[in-house]
């Protein structure tokens, strides 16, 4: 078969491949299992339902997640997000699905647990929850015992005494949901409940040492609100999962209505030539970060409540143009810009932060310093791990190193950042449109009709670039005419061809201008319409929580890396306003 020719894929083939892998996969045959991955990559199929392809997708993923299991490798490793690439293109193309059976539902279950455990492998504690949580509303008691695995990870990462507790206890709840669910797992799968597996023995721990009544009277504590606004905003960032505060990814109610996560505590030696601010540099930092981000959470929330064609005083000062692109130009649209444009710059400040306290770089490097910069070798031609963070153990910083492949590209990596959403704008795309270029963002309805203009628009420009294929096949043919014209001296024929030449480049020429107009001014502007804007806005602003509440647990990490000082310490107290 010709290398660029695709196969019928039935079902039938697919359950040989799915049957294949799973063989190779419980042999822990590597070898066979990595030719057998490429080859699946390699092949060009054709499938009869987006369930086949899925199908098929959620099996390589498996290949290249199990792999890279047992594999001794580098956590900054392009095949790391080989199997993430994978399970997130199964997961798009299942939900393309109209309707879905329940074969249909275990499949997404099964996928969405994969996808989470490999973004748990990457140090993203946090990423992997929502996958879980939507697998563990459709009853996969997997996707239950890798929660709760995750849940008492957190509770060991975790500073907070309180928090560890609450941690324990969901880990707690989450095993004793799995057991109902027991009688669904492989026998190789049950070996997560044996009573001699840590899981069981967690479980018997906790029912000796707490009371699951002092988890309820918490979570049951209420806010004090001030104002019903307040309120409403409050409870939309608690339901979005948006507070600095590690219990909203597993609660929602109102004693998580706090962005607590600061940073932790951390050590240094007394320095008297360091004024009281710059002691708390860090802390200041820290807040400032918080800040930013707690700004353009409410920008964002205040953009949702203002209908699309509301006016404001702000701009009412000179007349706006209509160009016919239903673009808004009101508070609702430059807020949302604002919004995105805070958020996407607190990944350089975070890089800066950890530049800053890690002491990775010359303070000359500061100009230097970016999300993508932080993680590399600047010196070197290409990627090339950053020689402190190389060898780094702390999961925290690989966290955020692969939250930095999910917002953009990173040069000579596989690139990784489409697949969060693959139909809608990158985003930096959309940063670049708003910081250097132009970016509209335009009405859902209005759309529609922006849609069927391009429809029109794309059938006159092909017709231009068809009269121009045209010219240039006429020019050629005139070429060789003339030529031959001028061997015989048949000077009236020849005089004929060349003003018919002249006429064809000149009308090759208008043809070439009015088609370049058409590239110019349609690639000016960015257009993206109100609801995809919202949804990559919401997304980033998801990130930008999660590496905020990262880079707190990396210090920690790192603080607790340290060996432990001989001296006499001093605890000091941070001062709050």
């Amino acid at each position: 078969m010709n290398d660029n020719e695709s196969t019928q894929l039935n079902k039938d083939a697919l359950e040989k491949i799915s049957l294949k892998a799973d063989k190779l996969i419980l042999e822990n045959d590597r070898l066979q299992l990595e030719k057998y991955a490429k080859q699946l990559t390699d092949a060009r199929y054709i499938f009869a339902d987006m369930i086949d392809e899925a199908q098929f997708l959620y099996v390589i993923g498996n290949c290249f997640q199990c792999l890279y299991q047992h594999r001794e490798m580098e956590w900054y490793s392009d095949d790391l997000s080989k199997a993430t690439i994978f399970f997130r293109k199964s997961l798009i193309a299942i939900k393309k699905l109209t309707f879905h059976d329940h074969e249909t539902l275990y499949l997404k279950s099964c996928i969405e647990t994969n996808l989470a455990n490999s973004l748990s492998a990457q140090g993203r504690a946090l990423c992997c929850i929502p996958l879980w949580d939507k697998a563990i509303g459709r009853n996969n008691p997997i996707a239950m015992i890798c929660k709760a695995q995750n849940e008492l990870y957190l509770a060991k990462m975790l500073y907070d005494p309180g928090h560890k507790e609450y941690h324990l206890y969901v880990a707690y709840k989450l095993i004793s949901k799995g057991l109902e669910y027991r009688k669904y797992l492989y026998n190789e799968q049950q070996v997560a409940f044996h009573e001699d597996g840590e899981l069981m023995k967690f479980k018997i721990w906790f029912e000796g040492e707490f009371s699951e009544s002092s988890f309820i009277e918490f979570e049951a504590q209420s806010y004090e609100f001030e104002t019903r606004k307040q309120k409403h905003y409050l409870a939309w960032c608690g339901e979005k999962r948006l507070f600095i505060n590690d219990l909203n990814d597993v609660l929602s109610s109102e004693v998580a209505y706090q962005d607590i996560i600061s940073l932790p505590n951390f050590s240094y030696k007394l320095n008297q030539s360091l004024s009281m601010h710059e002691m708390l540099m860090y802390h200041g930092n820290f807040d400032e970060l918080k800040n930013d981000y707690c700004y353009s959470r409410y920008l964002f929330y205040s953009a949702l409540n203002i209908p699309n064609d509301s006016n404001h005083f702000f701009n009412d000062t000179y007349p706006h143009v209509d160009d016919m692109s239903h673009s808004l130009t009101n508070l609702k649209s430059s807020h949302y810009k604002s919004a995105f444009k805070t958020l996407y710059s607190l990944f350089d400040k975070i890089s800066y932060f950890l530049h800053r306290f890690l002491n990775l770089n010359d303070i000359k490097d500061d100009k230097k310093i970016n999300f993508d910069a932080i993680f590399r070798d600047t010196k070197k031609k290409g990627w090339v791990p950053h020689p402190r963070l190389k060898m780094s153990k702390n999961p925290f910083i690989h966290a955020l190193f692969y939250i930095l492949k999910d917002i953009r590209d990173v040069d000579d990596a596989t690139p990784t950042a489409r697949w969060l959403d693959p139909e809608a704008k990158s985003f930096s795309e959309i940063r670049n449109a708003l910081e250097h270029r132009s970016l509209k963002i335009i009405d859902d309805f209005g759309c529609k009709f922006t849609q069927s203009d391009k429809e029109y628009i794309s059938s006159q420009l092909n017709k231009l670039m068809i009269e121009k294929e045209q010219c240039i096949t006429d020019l050629k043919n005139l070429y060789h005419e003339i030529k031959q014209l001028r061997k015989e001296n048949n000077l009236t024929d020849l005089a004929k061809l060349v003003n018919i030449n002249s006429a064809l480049e000149i009308k090759k020429k208008e043809l070439d201008s009015l088609i370049d107009e058409q590239h110019r001014l349609s690639s000016h502007s960015l257009l993206i319409t109100v609801s995809k804007f919202e949804s990559r806005t919401l997304t980033l602003m998801k990130l930008a929580r999660n590496s905020l509440i990262y880079l707190s647990l990396a210090l920690h990490f790192e603080e607790q890396s340290k060996p432990k000082s001989d001296g006499l310490v001093m605890p000091t107290v941070v001062p709050l306003k």
